[in-house]
This record gives C-alpha cells, structure tokens and sequence, in this order.
C-alpha cells in the first residue's frame, strides 16, 4: 500500500498553511572605531620627533570609512597619539561622506612605544604620519578614482604607476586627485583635538592644493593655515605628504617638545589652555639629527638599486630631479 505523501510533508504545509519565514536580521551599520571614544589621557607623547617615545600608543585602523593603513607596510608601524589618530579617521571620514571614492591610503606613524622606525629619522613619538594623495586615473576610459599609492607627481600633477619598471605595456597614467586631497586636509587642519603643526609637502602639490582651496571657496582661515604650515624640506615629498601634529596640552606637561615654529595661533590656543610650551633647541625639520640618525636611502641609491628601467622611465626620473632639490621660497615659516 502506498505511503501517505503527507506524511512526509510540513505539518504545515499539510494544512495548508504557510512555512513560517524568519526575517533575516538588519544588517549593523559600521561600528564606530574604537579611537574616537578614547580620552586623550589614553596616549603620551614624550621627547622631539627624532629622539623621543610614546605611551600608550593608539593603533590606527586597518580599514575605516575612507582610510585604508597601507597593506604593504608592517602593521607594528600604525601607533600615534589619541590626537593623531583620531583626526585622521574623523578626515578621512569626511572626505568618504562628501565624495565617496577609492580610500586614502596612510603609511608609516610610529611603532606601539614610540622610538626608532625603519626608513624614517622622525616618527618616534607618535605625532608623524605620511599620508598618500587622493589620485584619479588620467585617462578618460578609466575608473575616476584610483587606489592612494606611491606614485611621484610632476609640476603638471601627473604621474605613472610603473608597475614593472622596465615594461611600458602595464604603465596607468594617474593624477594628483586635488579635491578630495584638499578636502582630508582642510578637515584634519579644522580639527582643533589634532592641531596641525608641519606638512612636508613638494612645492608644486602644495600650490595645487591652494589652487583648489581657492576655487572650492574654502574658508580663508583654513586656507591660511595650509600655507604656513606647508613646506618642501630637502626629500621632494611628492609621492604623499608627511604631516606631524603638536604635543597636546597634557603631553607637553610629560615632557613632550614641539619644534618649531610656533605661530601666533598656537601660542594663543596654549596660552587659553593655560600652558607654556617647551621648544626644543633643534631644528624644527623633520631632517634634524636624532642622537641615532638611521641611514636612509637617497634618491640616487633607490634608483641605483631599482634595476632595469624602460627609457619613460628613466626620462621621468630624470625631470624629477628639477624639482627634488630644496626650495627656498622666502616665506616666513619655511627655511
């Protein structure tokens, strides 16, 4: 005798009811990093940029809303002050809410307890960052926005991902994307909790930049603030930027030292704070001698040791050389 098929089905479905659904869950939305809930006491910095140390360093996020930490880097180089690293979330953030895009790209800060880093003299006390540029693809087929690499910038803003040197075939032409650049840094120079003290910058992406800040209508304080903190120290700077934050209040009180210089706004802003800042004697560039200067790398010596190299790019290596050297363009803030 043949089986009851409904036997073997839902009960409900005998019955001739609907299978009951289970609403699948709403999904989250992202969490907030945990550095921007962390008081400022988390983290301090102590000594100059080159000698000195930090406590309690703060790790920046792997991946954020418009920040990725460069994925060829050590991890164990990410730490920073609660001010530094705050502040790059919150830019990052912004520029991600105005014009959603390719992430910003962040490099080396400094390692967990401050000191020595590989590559760098400075980023010891976990108030440096070296933060890549916003890039568009510089063809009209392409993608508009490009992944934040490492890429030099000539004078016109352009420049190539050479991704094997000595093949012309993989080459993407890029160029410096100044809007959303302009906007990361008008944000974090807006942020007074990461006060802004040096960009290192190359000349040409500095007057960009300003180009930009101007057409967009920025407001002029922000404007001013960005011309006197940036300058071209004696490396070029125009594959990113290298920007350094002040000792907060509470870390100059432990001992940390700003170099110079200190511009009327700061020297307001402490003074409303009610602290005296401690300058170190030494020079404020980022160059200036630790008591343990690691050897770094010269322009000459990375190319010498690239290996094979087709003739565009030797022709690039070449034009770069009119603008690496040192300018001494006579404003107030810069040597």
């Amino acid at each position: 005798m043949p089986s009851d098929p409904a036997a073997h089905e839902d009960p409900g479905e005998a019955n001739g009811a609907a299978a009951e659904v289970i609403p699948e869950p709403e999904p989250e939305p992202p969490s907030e990093p945990e550095v921007l809930s962390l008081p400022a006491s988390t983290s301090t910095s102590i000594g100059h940029p080159t000698s000195g140390r930090l406590e309690g360093g703060v790790a920046l996020p792997l991946q954020a809303p418009g920040l990725l930490f460069n994925p060829s880097k050590d991890p164990g180089s990410r730490y920073g002050t609660v001010e530094l690293v705050a502040g790059l979330v919150r830019a990052a953030g912004t520029v991600e809410r105005a014009s959603p895009g390719a992430p910003l790209t962040v490099g080396d800060l400094a390692r967990e307890g401050g000191g020595e880093i590989s590559g760098h003299a400075s980023h010891r006390t976990g108030r440096d960052v070296d933060v890549l540029f916003h890039l568009r693809h510089d063809d009209a087929e392409g993608a508009p926005f490009v992944p934040s690499k490492a890429i030099p910038l000539d004078p016109d803003g352009r420049g190539t991902d050479y991704v094997d040197l000595a093949d012309p075939t993989d080459d993407v032409p890029v160029r410096l994307d100044a809007e959303r650049t302009w906007s990361f840094v008008a944000a974090l120079l807006a942020d007074e909790a990461a006060a802004v003290q040096r960009i290192f910058v190359v000349e040409h992406v500095r007057s960009a930049l300003l180009d930009e800040a101007r057409r967009v209508g920025a407001p002029q304080d922000i404007v001013e603030r960005f011309a006197e903190v940036t300058c071209q120290p004696r490396f070029p700077h125009d594959d990113h930027m290298h920007i350094r934050v002040f000792c907060s209040p509470e870390d100059v009180a432990a001992g940390c030292e700003d170099t110079q210089p200190l511009y009327p706004w700061r020297k307001q802003a402490l003074a409303a704070a009610g602290v005296k800042p401690v300058i170190s004697r030494r020079s404020g560039d980022e160059d200036a001698k630790p008591k343990s200067k690691p050897k770094l790398k010269t322009l000459a010596q990375a190319r010498a040791e690239a290996g094979p190299m087709h003739e565009d790019v030797v022709e690039f290596l070449d034009r770069r050389a009119a603008w690496a050297k040192q300018p001494h363009p006579g404003r107030r803030w810069c040597r």
